[in-house]
């Protein structure tokens, strides 16, 4: 099932957009969705960008809920605090939990 974004909530770019002369983090507002068929991505209309007057259309990889970009960049940013040899280990033990992933299988209860 799709990941489908309400209207009029705000996402941030995951991306640059240079074309546009956008960046990734860059916030603005779904004004329309375009849903597609499988395997096709949907699509949406942005507007807010320091653009006046301009509507973007995006792909859904393209965009990411606000909260979930707040989080991520919250993470990345205690991980460029870290010490060189922290974050290696750091890198090394997500690494690890990846690959557990991968191999473990998942009991889903109902």
């Amino acid at each position: 099932m799709k990941l489908q974004y309400p209207l009029f909530s705000q996402v941030a770019l995951t991306e640059d957009l240079p074309q546009y002369h956008l960046k990734r983090g860059d916030i603005a507002t779904i004004v329309e969705h375009y849903p597609m068929p499988d395997p096709q991505e949907d699509g949406y209309s942005l507007e807010g960008f320091d653009l006046p007057h301009i509507t973007l259309e995006v792909a859904a990889s393209q965009i990411m809920p606000m909260n979930d970009y707040l989080r991520e960049e919250a993470i990345l940013s205690k991980f460029r605090n870290l010490s060189q040899n922290r974050q290696t280990q750091l890198e090394e033990y997500l690494d690890f939990l990846l690959q557990k992933d991968q191999t473990t299988p998942i009991n889903h209860t109902h």
